[in-house]
């Protein structure tokens, strides 16, 4: 006992210490918790059979015409499509979601539908319309450049780098 009031100021300190450690770990944890919560909801959106088509009608456009033949419908399918892939792009950005979930799950529909959302911004772009989805571009460019160690990726050895 005489040690223990001895050392009662490191013992305090000690215990002081593990409340820190066990605070940051369950800061860390509820982070990741965040993390995986965020990323399914914008998962479960981005998978929906209206953002599918969505996707489709966006790897279809090969040129301007091709954009001014959409209905209206179709039209604000694809600026939703569009806004729901900027929002992702804006939640990797911000580590919202990891970088690598996203980009493991989407580098490939990212690519095929970077082609089809330029012709589609220069559309807008011609008409004097302000582009509304700036967080897009750069998640386009990181998919370009992103090689998954994944299957999909794996007798592709002359893409680009693991981020």
């Amino acid at each position: 006992m005489k040690w223990f009031q001895d050392s009662k100021d490191l013992v305090a300190i000690t215990i002081a210490a593990l409340a820190v450690v066990v605070s940051f770990v369950t800061v860390l944890l509820q982070r990741r918790q965040q993390q995986r919560a965020a990323y399914r909801e914008i998962y479960s959106t981005l998978m929906s059979e209206e953002l599918h088509r969505g996707r489709w009608l966006i790897n279809s456009i090969k040129e301007i015409k091709d954009v001014q033949e959409k209905s209206e419908l179709d039209l604000r399918l694809i600026y939703r499509t569009l806004g729901i892939f900027d929002n992702l792009a804006m939640y990797e950005s911000q580590k919202v979601v990891p970088s690598k979930w996203v980009l493991d799950v989407w580098h490939h529909p990212l690519r095929q539908m970077s082609g089809g959302a330029s012709i589609i911004r220069r559309e807008a772009e011609d008409r004097g319309q302000t582009w509304a989805w700036p967080q897009l571009w750069t998640l386009f460019e990181k998919a370009e450049n992103y090689h998954s160690m994944l299957a999909c990726c794996a007798q592709d050895p002359a893409r680009g780098h693991r981020e």
